[in-house]
């Protein structure tokens, strides 16, 4: 259900907030039902369905979290995130993109360095 009152910064936050704590449910409900995440497979993962099959056994790891070291936000939807994906210890640096729509991640990008 969408969040009007939500600001795009806040969604994002939300949804590293419930990756980081290894809640899928929470995770999938800060995406739009036909969201779109690039750059984490070979191919875009399309639909809550398919974001919570792709993330499921990811966030079964213990060692994975995230810190986001730096965030823009550009006018009321556009938030684009420094980020630091930890697993077993080792950092990976991404940028990523998210449009956020009615309070929902509707397409999320990541390029990973």
């Amino acid at each position: 259900m969408p969040v009007p009152s939500q600001t795009a910064l806040a969604t994002v936050t939300a949804q590293v907030d419930a990756f980081n704590d290894h809640d899928l449910d929470t995770f999938v409900g800060t995406y739009a039902k036909d969201a779109v995440i690039t750059g984490v497979g070979p191919e875009p993962i399309v639909g809550r369905d398919a974001i919570r099959a792709f993330y499921a056994p990811r966030l079964e790891n213990p060692e994975l979290s995230c810190v986001i070291d730096t965030t823009v936000l550009f006018g009321e939807r556009w938030v684009v995130a420094q980020e630091r994906v930890i697993n077993a210890g080792v950092a990976t640096e991404t940028i990523a993109t998210f449009d956020v729509v009615d309070g929902l991640i509707s397409r999320a990008s990541m390029l990973k360095a």
